[in-house]
């Protein structure tokens, strides 16, 4: 049975007042929100491409040594030695990761002049902007370079890939073989050498953020992340390989259902089973007893065991590239309590079957190298022609069956309107930012139109998605399906995540049109932000964060500023608000209108939130521009001081199990009048077991994610909100008392897009929230502001559409 989307007419329209002013970046502050423009093909040069890497100093601590394989310290020096003997190696330094170090990325392929440069990029493109033209040219089928991506040690702890890499490159380099000379004269290898330094040296899956690389793919909230990005999307890699481990017997992809419902799967599995059978057989022939068997997913598992649903990982991202992609884990696990020749031991194995992977993935790439090319093209030229996708038979490829078939249909266009219908400028700039950074092609239209029955201004963004990537580009806009009836297990959240409804922007569907009007295509979003001109009050409707950054700057800056009942804000007209009025213009492109008449508000302070929580709330806070202070169980007594404002629950705080001293503390912190608001399910925990807002709290099960329908009541929290939120492991609120104010509700069919099912025991389903409270607020005896929301503004900074619920409920319980 195949799962094919609703035709969901999207829209999340809300009026707000634009008036052209300056321009400003999505992101003002945060990473490069598009790679740069693609260079002129004039300016390629040939290859190698070589730069003398800076070298580290020594670091005896670094992690990777006790396991026995190279030291962050030592890979500069090892690629310096290897462009020095081999004009087969071009290594650059391509960005920093969080903590400051390089990351490294190698080419390796033969010596290329500028001309052959420039010819190989010609072809690389022509694959994508004409690819019916690209695969019928002979010259580019027999001489055009096919490309390989290997992306290691995205798991900092995960270590071998680096070694597997750079162990391939030493013997490329040099290598008098004839086999690899041609090799090299037809293929060009892409390594990221080691995608995540900074777990590497410290010995941690996460960077030093604090974040899982290998889930941020459609979220870009790092550096690593930004630069993997950019590599699947240029290299336009046939094969890509994540080099991970520890799963034993070695995991190598395809997947299990279920699948991504925008991916051409047709053309993915008749390569990638296999390829990964080759693998498998490349273990086998390596002799040791753990390598004599494979995990294939899609062969071994049961759906939902270890799916390819979300894009958020570089395999699934990449197959929405048109890559054949892999995840492969290596066998053995080299950490914990054993000796350095054992830890040497599984370490030597490990790095071994990453060099199968990386060597049978390029046998397969020239034995198959006519009809991977083709394939890859006919990704581009079906998305060109706005064709469905295809019915698959069973056994197409042996296993294939109902279960795998997961399909949408595609619209034939979204606009992202401009004026008086978009809910947020700055949001639909940073949704097209993402759009087009992960390979998707948006344009704009030079002047008014109509389409679907409603009017459009100039300046509105139009996604046609008769385009080449248009996998990637519907996976990010549509809403998703409710996949809770087809699998009873995921291997993780998010199941649905839409972006074009969760990250607060507008979008609109145009089913059976593309707007009749001039339209440029277009390499970045920008938010054209105002001010109301005169001597007059300038209000500002909290939307988005770059809304709450431009309101925490204004209050930094010593302006006045005044909630009003519905949580907007307005700033009462002097020289020196002025100022800061325009430069909050200048920076985050946010638009102030004139204040309405007679308009009456609490003054506000600055607001200085204590959180209870980890990098996530921590990046939320800095991302809406409030100052913060982490506060923990066991510093209270340091941290819950004076000067903050109010207190964000978002992790375990339990009264009864503090110390006298820190319990003293939040007493005292209490007493004062302080706020408070809660979030998942350690929110209403702390607010029933502190006695502040008393309400029987509701979670689904804890893989229970996607889009969920709401209904805003509107106040300080919700007043403008959009009508769709995000979920992971949702929360509701019953047995609510007669002085509590539900500000949002889950809407009577609460699952737009996702997985929600009952939990093992039968309760948390969709039918028990449907209808109840998600956001609720009150006011105690004592006088704390207290707001719980039941949905995720957090989750690996993902709805930034919720972000200015949070805000507007942290500045409400800011006020006691």
């Amino acid at each position: 049975m195949a799962i094919m989307l609703r035709r969901l007419a999207v829209s999340t329209a809300v009026a707000v007042l634009v008036v052209t002013g300056w321009n400003a970046p999505a992101h003002a502050d945060a990473l490069p929100a598009v790679p740069p423009k693609a260079t002129p093909i004039g300016d390629i040069t040939g290859y190698p491409r070589q730069n003398v890497l800076p070298v580290w100093p020594d670091n005896p601590a670094d992690a990777s040594i006790p396991i026995g394989v190279i030291a962050y310290d030592d890979i500069a020096p090892t690629l310096n030695t290897l462009q020095a003997a081999s004009d087969r190696v071009s290594a650059r330094v391509a960005g920093k990761s969080a903590g400051g170090y390089d990351l490294y990325v190698v080419t390796v392929t033969a010596p290329e002049s500028a001309a052959s440069a420039q010819r190989q990029e010609r072809w690389k493109r022509l694959i994508e902007d004409d690819p019916v033209r690209a695969r019928t040219d002979k010259q580019l089928l027999r001489d055009y370079k096919t490309p390989l991506f290997v992306n290691a040690n995205i798991h900092g702890n995960e270590w071998e890939g680096t070694d597997a890499a750079l162990r391939v490159i030493s013997e490329y380099a040099t290598s008098t073989d004839p086999a690899v000379s041609s090799l090299l004269q037809r293929n060009r290898l892409v390594f990221n050498i080691t995608s995540n330094p900074d777990g590497r040296v410290a010995g941690t899956r996460a960077n030093a953020n604090g974040y899982d690389l290998n889930r941020d793919l459609t979220i870009v909230s790092q550096p690593e992340t930004n630069l993997i990005r950019e590599l699947a999307v240029d290299v336009k890699p046939i094969i890509t390989l994540d080099l991970h481990g520890y799963v034993s017997p070695t995991l190598l992809h395809p997947s299990t259902p279920p699948h991504n419902v925008n991916n051409e799967y047709d053309l993915f599995i008749k390569h990638a089973l296999p390829n990964a059978l080759g693998i498998e057989q490349g273990l086998k022939d390596l002799g040791y007893a753990e390598t004599q068997s494979a995990r294939i997913p899609f062969r071994d598992d049961e759906p939902g065991v270890w799916d390819d649903f979300p894009p958020i990982y570089v395999p699934s991202f990449s197959l929405l590239q048109s890559s054949i992609p892999y995840t492969i884990e290596a066998p053995l696990n080299p950490r914990g309590n054993l000796t350095p020749a054992e830890k040497s031991r599984r370490s030597g194995i490990n790095t071994d079957v990453h060099e199968v992977a990386i060597k049978k993935s390029l046998e397969y790439i020239q034995a198959n190298r006519s009809q991977v090319i083709y394939d890859q093209a006919e990704v581009y030229r079906r998305g060109w022609a706005g064709e469905p996708q295809r019915d698959i038979p069973d056994e197409y490829v042996p296993g294939w069956g109902p279960e795998d078939d997961y399909r949408t249909v595609f619209p034939r266009s979204y606009v992202i309107p401009a004026g008086d219908r978009q809910h947020s400028p700055a949001a639909a700039a940073r949704l097209v930012d993402l759009l087009i950074g992960s390979g998707g092609r948006v344009w704009q239209a030079s002047s008014s139109f109509r389409a679907n029955g409603t009017s459009y201004p100039s300046g509105s963004y139009v996604i046609d998605l008769h385009q080449p990537k248009r996998g990637i580009v519907n996976s990010l806009l549509e809403p998703g399906a409710d996949i809770t009836d087809r699998v009873s297990d995921l291997y993780a959240g998010p199941a649905g995540w839409s972006q074009g409804l969760t990250w607060g922007a507008t979008v609109d569907t145009l089913w059976d049109s593309l707007p009749r009007t001039r339209l440029t295509r277009i390499y970045d979003g920008v938010a054209r932000g105002s001010y109301p001109s005169g001597r007059v009050a300038s209000a500002l409707d909290i939307q988005d964060a770059t809304d709450l950054r431009a309101v925490n700057d204004l209050l930094a800056g010593g302006a006045r500023v005044y909630r009003l009942a519905d949580g907007s804000v307005v700033v009462p007209w002097s020289s020196s608000s002025q100022g800061l009025i325009k430069s909050a213009v200048r920076r985050y492109g946010v638009s102030f209108t004139a204040a309405p008449k007679r308009w009456t508000g609490t003054l506000l302070d600055e607001v200085v939130v204590g959180y209870v929580g980890g990098v996530e709330v921590r990046d939320t806070l800095a991302d809406t521009g409030f100052s913060s202070r982490a506060v923990t169980p066991a510093t209270l007594a340091t941290t819950l001081t004076g000067d903050v404002d109010v207190l964000l629950v978002a992790n375990t705080l339990n009264p009864a199990t503090l110390t006298a001293e820190n319990k003293a503390a939040l007493d005292a912190y209490l007493a004062r009048g302080g706020g408070v608001v809660g979030v998942d399910t350690a929110g209403p925990a702390f607010s029933n077991a502190a006695g502040l807002l008393s309400t029987v709290a509701h979670s689904g099960a804890s893989l229970a994610s996607g889009v969920v329908n709401v209904v805003n009541n509107g106040g300080p929290v919700t007043s403008g909100a959009i009508p769709h939120s995000f979920i992971a492991q949702p929360v509701w609120y019953t047995g609510l008392g007669a002085d509590v104010t539900v500000e949002q509700s889950y809407a009577a069919d609460p699952l737009l897009a996702g997985w929600w099912a009952p939990a093992a025991g039968g309760t948390g389903g969709q039918n028990e929230a449907a209808g109840q409270a998600s956001i609720v607020r009150s006011t105690t005896a004592a006088g704390n502001p207290v707001v719980l929301i039941g949905t995720d503004p957090i989750w690996r900074l993902h709805a930034k559409g919720l972000q200015s619920q949070l805000g507007r409920a942290l500045i409400w319980a800011s006020q006691s």
